[in-house]
């Protein structure tokens, strides 16, 4: 990001100023925060948290809606800042942040690390992060890639030996192709990690939500469940057990959901869809754990 970037909107910092005023934000070497009351010069390493969300209770005089929250260190404090408007325009405002806070980061990546659920063999690569509106990806490895966001089925993190040195790892998975491919990568300082996670983690958990809504038959389960099993790809006479028509209006039923793609006589499950189902997974886990107890 080497033009600056301006923006206007409502914001409020309790360290500068006693309500919300119309603001002038700008992306540049650092970030600015110009208004009436104050003028601030918040630098790119002093950013330790960026989120969206409902008011956080510090706020909630002011706001009542969405509110992107930036965490940042001042003089030795930390001091929040919070910026009011849209939801669309707050996750506006935090792409641009994401990218002019994490793009061009040295990152060790491993890709793919599993596709399909099998182990590749590949080894750690030290690259450039690239992060642009709704994608993630590397560049200056020898094979380039670029991840769009909203096909993130999962997020872990894990500790291990990176290069020699003990450290923090995040595991990535994304469908393509309908198949499950899985990176690992790590940030240094482990503040850049966090910041990433967030930035992973918004698109995720939008869909996250949105699925938990779905009332689905239990026949449309079971077949996601078995899709699942087989990694992602299968053909439709072996996912049900009724009739052909019947199994045709469920595999529609998915479809105008977007769980599943119908492709050349397969079924493919989405990013949706896997992420539906592993969220079923983990709450029967949860469930089986607490009753065994």
């Amino acid at each position: 990001m080497s033009t600056p970037i301006e923006l206007s909107a409502t914001a409020f910092c309790e360290c500068a100023q006693t309500e919300p005023l119309t603001t002038s934000l700008t992306l540049g070497d650092d970030l600015r925060v110009d208004n009436e009351a104050c003028s601030l010069a918040i630098d790119r390493s002093a950013v330790f948290d960026v989120k969206i969300g409902s008011s956080p209770r510090a706020a909630t005089e002011f706001f009542t809606g969405t509110v992107l929250t930036i965490g940042f260190e001042l003089d030795g404090r930390r001091e929040v800042l919070f910026v009011d408007g849209s939801r669309r325009s707050i996750e506006k405002y935090a792409g641009l942040l994401y990218r002019w806070l994490l793009d061009d980061t040295e990152v060790a990546i491993r890709h793919p690390a599993e596709v399909g659920g099998r182990v590749t063999g590949e080894t750690f690569d030290i690259g450039t992060l690239r992060v642009t509106p709704g994608k993630v990806g590397c560049t200056g490895i020898t094979y380039p890639f670029g991840v769009n966001l909203d096909r993130i089925v999962h997020l872990s993190q894990s500790e291990g030996e990176l290069l020699g040195d003990r450290r923090t790892m995040v595991s990535v998975q994304y469908v393509k192709d309908g198949r499950a491919v899985t990176l690992e990568l790590s940030l240094d300082p482990p503040r850049k990690q966090h910041l990433l996670g967030r930035h992973l983690r918004q698109e995720y958990d939008e869909i996250r939500r949105s699925v938990r809504t779905l009332d689905l038959p239990t026949v449309a389960v079971q077949a996601l469940y078995k899709l699942y099993s087989l990694r992602g790809t299968a053909t439709p006479s072996t996912l049900f057990d009724g009739s052909p028509t019947e199994s045709l209006a469920v595999l529609r039923g998915l479809s105008r959901a977007d769980l599943v793609r119908l492709s050349d006589g397969e079924v493919e499950l989405t990013s949706r869809g896997w992420i539906l189902v592993t969220e079923h997974v983990d709450t029967t886990a949860s469930h089986e754990s607490v009753t065994s107890d």
